[in-house]
């Protein structure tokens, strides 16, 4: 579910989110009898307080070492790997449990501070805390022309 924006410009980068994500969708379609390595999308929450902007993705499963985080301008990107835990002795009537490599993007508001993020795993819960910018500018303004 996503954020819904306040800001006019804010839905530009909404819609641009969506059309990722049918262009995503679009290009697993293509050739995918052949591939081993199964991508799934994780679960994401995204809300936020008082205090800060917050992202918890639901990993059951994976382990820490296995997750990477990264900012690319103000976008938060979550990779990783789960891996595929089965029994090769037992003969399995239902595997619902996702497994294989994930990816999800997330833009963070422009009031978050970026520097003062951080991050946490606990029960396969990851938790990323964006704390709000002290003194925040405002991040339309008018440019005259001379």
């Amino acid at each position: 579910m996503a954020v819904i924006p306040k800001e006019p410009l804010e839905w530009l980068n909404l819609f641009r989110q969506q059309m990722d994500e049918i262009f995503r969708y679009l290009t697993t379609l293509e050739g995918r009898e052949g591939v081993a390595e199964k991508e799934h999308a994780p679960l994401v929450d995204i809300y936020e307080t008082g205090n800060s902007f917050v992202v918890e993705v639901e990993l059951p499963g994976c382990n820490r070492e296995d997750i990477t985080l990264s900012l690319c301008c103000s976008t938060l990107v979550i990779e990783g790997n789960i891996r595929e835990e089965t029994d090769p002795g037992a003969t399995y009537i239902c595997l619902e449990r996702p497994a294989g490599r994930f990816c999800r993007a997330v833009e963070v508001p422009p009031g978050a501070d970026l520097d003062g993020v951080k991050a946490g795993c606990r029960n396969g819960l990851l938790t990323v805390a964006f704390p709000w910018r002290k003194n925040d500018k405002p991040h339309i303004r008018e440019i005259p022309i001379e």
